[in-house]
Protein backbone atom coordinates (compact mmCIF):
# COMPACT_ATOMS: atom_id res chain seq x y z
CA UNK A 1 0.00 0.00 0.00
CA UNK A 2 1.37 3.26 -0.81
CA UNK A 3 0.76 7.01 0.92
CA UNK A 4 -1.09 9.94 1.07
CA UNK A 5 0.72 13.43 1.49
CA UNK A 6 -0.34 16.85 1.95
CA UNK A 7 1.62 19.65 0.10
CA UNK A 8 1.59 23.29 1.48
CA UNK A 9 3.00 26.05 -0.58
CA UNK A 10 3.96 29.49 0.57
CA UNK A 11 2.66 29.90 3.67
CA UNK A 12 4.08 32.48 5.44
CA UNK A 13 3.81 32.57 9.03
CA UNK A 14 4.89 35.71 10.52
CA UNK A 15 4.91 37.78 14.12
CA UNK A 16 1.07 37.94 13.55
CA UNK A 17 0.45 33.79 12.78
CA UNK A 18 -0.75 32.61 9.50
CA UNK A 19 -3.53 34.24 6.95
CA UNK A 20 -7.26 33.04 7.57
CA UNK A 21 -6.73 31.23 4.15
CA UNK A 22 -4.37 28.17 6.07
CA UNK A 23 -6.92 27.54 8.49
CA UNK A 24 -9.38 25.17 6.64
CA UNK A 25 -6.37 23.71 5.32
CA UNK A 26 -6.19 22.55 9.13
CA UNK A 27 -9.36 21.54 9.32
CA UNK A 28 -8.99 19.31 6.49
CA UNK A 29 -5.05 18.03 8.00
CA UNK A 30 -7.00 17.34 11.22
CA UNK A 31 -9.21 15.03 9.15
CA UNK A 32 -7.30 13.49 6.63
CA UNK A 33 -4.02 12.80 8.90
CA UNK A 34 -1.20 12.73 5.72
CA UNK A 35 1.77 9.83 6.10
CA UNK A 36 3.94 12.67 4.98
CA UNK A 37 3.61 16.87 5.06
CA UNK A 38 5.77 18.57 2.39
CA UNK A 39 6.20 22.43 2.99
CA UNK A 40 7.31 23.29 -0.35
CA UNK A 41 9.20 26.70 0.84
CA UNK A 42 8.89 29.59 2.32
CA UNK A 43 6.43 28.50 5.49
CA UNK A 44 8.27 31.38 6.95
CA UNK A 45 8.02 34.54 6.33
CA UNK A 46 11.11 36.06 7.72
CA UNK A 47 10.11 39.64 7.92
CA UNK A 48 12.43 40.88 10.70
CA UNK A 49 15.46 39.33 8.55
CA UNK A 50 14.04 40.87 5.25
CA UNK A 51 17.51 41.93 2.78
CA UNK A 52 15.08 43.99 1.16
CA UNK A 53 14.75 46.15 4.64
CA UNK A 54 17.87 46.04 6.32
CA UNK A 55 18.37 49.78 5.58
CA UNK A 56 14.74 50.80 5.99
CA UNK A 57 14.55 50.73 9.95
CA UNK A 58 10.62 51.82 10.15
CA UNK A 59 9.19 48.74 7.71
CA UNK A 60 10.88 46.21 10.45
CA UNK A 61 9.96 48.48 13.47
CA UNK A 62 8.22 46.23 16.21
CA UNK A 63 9.39 43.36 13.93
CA UNK A 64 10.74 40.57 16.04
CA UNK A 65 12.07 36.74 14.40
CA UNK A 66 11.47 35.10 18.27
CA UNK A 67 8.03 35.92 17.96
CA UNK A 68 7.42 34.06 13.94
CA UNK A 69 9.67 31.26 15.44
CA UNK A 70 7.07 31.23 18.38
CA UNK A 71 4.49 31.01 15.74
CA UNK A 72 6.30 28.74 13.65
CA UNK A 73 6.54 26.07 16.49
CA UNK A 74 3.12 26.30 17.18
CA UNK A 75 2.03 25.23 13.50
CA UNK A 76 4.48 22.52 14.09
CA UNK A 77 3.37 21.02 16.43
CA UNK A 78 0.13 20.69 14.72
CA UNK A 79 1.40 19.12 11.93
CA UNK A 80 3.56 16.72 14.38
CA UNK A 81 0.11 15.66 15.88
CA UNK A 82 -1.60 14.64 12.64
CA UNK A 83 1.22 13.97 10.31
CA UNK A 84 3.66 10.73 10.30
CA UNK A 85 6.42 12.68 8.87
CA UNK A 86 7.10 15.91 8.03
CA UNK A 87 9.02 17.39 5.25
CA UNK A 88 10.44 21.47 5.05
CA UNK A 89 11.87 23.14 2.07
CA UNK A 90 14.51 26.03 2.67
CA UNK A 91 12.40 28.53 0.18
CA UNK A 92 13.87 32.30 -0.52
CA UNK A 93 12.51 33.88 2.71
CA UNK A 94 13.90 31.41 5.22
CA UNK A 95 17.41 31.42 3.03
CA UNK A 96 16.95 35.13 4.30
CA UNK A 97 17.57 33.94 7.61
CA UNK A 98 21.47 32.64 5.90
CA UNK A 99 21.75 35.49 4.06
CA UNK A 100 21.66 37.74 7.25
CA UNK A 101 24.29 35.64 9.05
CA UNK A 102 26.51 35.87 6.03
CA UNK A 103 26.46 39.74 7.15
CA UNK A 104 27.07 39.17 10.55
CA UNK A 105 28.71 36.27 10.85
CA UNK A 106 28.48 36.93 14.49
CA UNK A 107 24.87 35.33 14.91
CA UNK A 108 25.42 31.78 13.25
CA UNK A 109 23.88 29.63 15.06
CA UNK A 110 21.70 31.77 17.24
CA UNK A 111 18.93 32.50 14.12
CA UNK A 112 18.63 29.56 11.93
CA UNK A 113 15.09 27.69 11.64
CA UNK A 114 16.98 24.27 11.88
CA UNK A 115 18.18 25.39 15.34
CA UNK A 116 15.86 27.32 16.90
CA UNK A 117 13.49 24.92 15.99
CA UNK A 118 15.21 21.69 17.03
CA UNK A 119 13.90 20.24 14.03
CA UNK A 120 16.81 17.21 13.77
CA UNK A 121 15.77 16.36 17.05
CA UNK A 122 11.73 16.52 16.24
CA UNK A 123 13.22 14.47 13.09
CA UNK A 124 11.52 17.00 10.74
CA UNK A 125 13.63 16.96 7.33
CA UNK A 126 14.51 20.36 6.54
CA UNK A 127 16.16 20.27 3.02
CA UNK A 128 18.04 23.56 2.33
CA UNK A 129 17.75 25.90 -0.17
CA UNK A 130 18.25 24.04 -4.04
CA UNK A 131 17.78 20.66 -2.93
CA UNK A 132 14.59 18.41 -3.52
CA UNK A 133 12.44 15.84 -2.10
CA UNK A 134 11.54 12.78 -3.85
CA UNK A 135 7.78 12.07 -2.96
CA UNK A 136 7.45 8.67 -5.34
CA UNK A 137 7.89 9.35 -8.61
CA UNK A 138 7.00 13.56 -8.03
CA UNK A 139 10.34 15.51 -7.30
CA UNK A 140 8.89 18.35 -5.01
CA UNK A 141 10.86 21.57 -4.89
CA UNK A 142 10.41 25.36 -3.49
CA UNK A 143 10.98 26.50 -7.44
CA UNK A 144 13.24 28.62 -9.50
CA UNK A 145 11.88 31.00 -12.06
CA UNK A 146 8.47 33.74 -11.98
CA UNK A 147 8.50 33.98 -15.55
CA UNK A 148 4.97 34.25 -17.63
CA UNK A 149 5.51 30.74 -18.44
CA UNK A 150 7.03 29.03 -15.34
CA UNK A 151 5.36 25.44 -15.81
CA UNK A 152 7.43 25.55 -18.92
CA UNK A 153 10.56 26.45 -17.69
CA UNK A 154 10.30 24.43 -14.76
CA UNK A 155 9.59 21.30 -16.64
CA UNK A 156 12.41 22.03 -19.15
CA UNK A 157 14.82 22.53 -16.65
CA UNK A 158 14.23 19.64 -14.07
CA UNK A 159 12.81 16.65 -16.93
CA UNK A 160 10.63 14.90 -14.60
CA UNK A 161 7.86 15.06 -13.01
CA UNK A 162 7.88 17.99 -10.29
CA UNK A 163 5.53 20.10 -8.32
CA UNK A 164 6.73 23.48 -6.62
CA UNK A 165 5.55 26.99 -5.30
CA UNK A 166 7.05 30.33 -4.98
CA UNK A 167 5.44 31.69 -7.71
CA UNK A 168 1.61 31.93 -5.80
CA UNK A 169 0.22 30.94 -8.83
CA UNK A 170 -0.54 27.77 -10.76
CA UNK A 171 0.12 26.68 -14.08
CA UNK A 172 0.73 23.28 -15.50
CA UNK A 173 2.58 22.14 -18.13
CA UNK A 174 3.19 18.64 -19.65
CA UNK A 175 5.90 17.06 -21.76
CA UNK A 176 5.54 13.58 -23.78
CA UNK A 177 7.39 12.19 -26.83
CA UNK A 178 6.30 8.48 -28.70
CA UNK A 179 8.62 6.96 -27.01
CA UNK A 180 8.65 8.38 -23.46
CA UNK A 181 6.29 8.46 -20.23
CA UNK A 182 4.66 12.05 -20.09
CA UNK A 183 6.10 14.51 -17.54
CA UNK A 184 4.73 17.23 -15.84
CA UNK A 185 5.18 20.71 -14.16
CA UNK A 186 2.51 21.90 -11.04
CA UNK A 187 3.17 25.13 -9.99
CA UNK A 188 1.22 25.71 -7.17
CA UNK A 189 -0.82 29.07 -5.48
CA UNK A 190 0.01 30.07 -2.31
CA UNK A 191 -1.62 29.98 1.36
CA UNK A 192 -0.55 33.49 2.32
CA UNK A 193 -2.17 37.12 2.28
CA UNK A 194 -2.92 38.61 -1.37
CA UNK A 195 -1.54 42.32 0.03
CA UNK A 196 1.79 41.99 1.15
CA UNK A 197 3.65 45.55 2.98
CA UNK A 198 5.93 44.92 -0.15
CA UNK A 199 2.82 45.42 -2.82
CA UNK A 200 2.13 48.64 -1.27
CA UNK A 201 -1.29 48.21 -0.89
CA UNK A 202 -1.73 46.73 -3.89
CA UNK A 203 -3.27 43.25 -5.18
CA UNK A 204 -1.43 40.44 -6.11
CA UNK A 205 -2.52 38.28 -8.55
CA UNK A 206 -2.29 35.13 -6.85
CA UNK A 207 -4.38 31.90 -5.76
CA UNK A 208 -4.82 30.25 -3.00
CA UNK A 209 -4.22 26.52 -3.46
CA UNK A 210 -2.55 23.69 -1.76
CA UNK A 211 -2.14 19.70 -3.08
CA UNK A 212 -3.27 16.30 -2.23
CA UNK A 213 -1.40 13.45 -3.39
CA UNK A 214 -1.73 9.65 -3.05
CA UNK A 215 1.54 7.84 -4.63
CA UNK A 216 1.73 4.01 -5.00
CA UNK A 217 4.60 1.81 -3.84
CA UNK A 218 6.29 1.78 -7.58
CA UNK A 219 6.40 5.40 -7.20
CA UNK A 220 3.32 6.29 -9.11
CA UNK A 221 1.15 9.27 -7.88
CA UNK A 222 -2.07 11.22 -8.38
CA UNK A 223 -1.68 14.60 -7.25
CA UNK A 224 -4.54 16.88 -6.93
CA UNK A 225 -4.41 20.70 -6.66
CA UNK A 226 -7.07 22.11 -4.64
CA UNK A 227 -8.33 25.94 -4.72
CA UNK A 228 -9.81 27.85 -1.69
CA UNK A 229 -12.45 29.77 -2.65
CA UNK A 230 -14.19 31.97 -0.45
CA UNK A 231 -13.15 30.76 2.83
CA UNK A 232 -13.16 26.58 2.34
CA UNK A 233 -13.06 24.34 -0.32
CA UNK A 234 -14.64 21.47 -1.80
CA UNK A 235 -12.70 17.71 -1.26
CA UNK A 236 -14.34 14.00 -1.84
CA UNK A 237 -18.22 15.94 -1.72
CA UNK A 238 -17.39 17.51 1.37
CA UNK A 239 -16.51 21.49 2.27
CA UNK A 240 -13.79 22.29 4.54
CA UNK A 241 -13.65 25.70 6.49
CA UNK A 242 -11.97 26.56 9.05
CA UNK A 243 -13.42 26.86 12.73
CA UNK A 244 -10.59 29.75 13.90
CA UNK A 245 -8.80 32.06 12.00
CA UNK A 246 -5.53 33.62 14.42
CA UNK A 247 -4.36 36.12 11.81
CA UNK A 248 -6.62 39.64 11.22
Amino acid sequence: MGLKAVILPDVHIDDDGYDPVYEPVKTFIREFKPDVTVLLGDFADCAALSHWNLEKRRKVEGLRHDQEIRNLDIELRFLEKYSKKIVWLEGNHENWVEQYVDRSPETEGLLEYPNKLRLKERKITWIPQGGGYDLGKLFCIHGDYTSMHHAKKHLQTYGCNLCYGHTHTHQVHTMSMRTQDPYVAYGLGCLCNHTPSYLRGRKGAWINQFAVAYVANNGEFQLYPINIVGKGFYFEHKRYEGQKCTKK
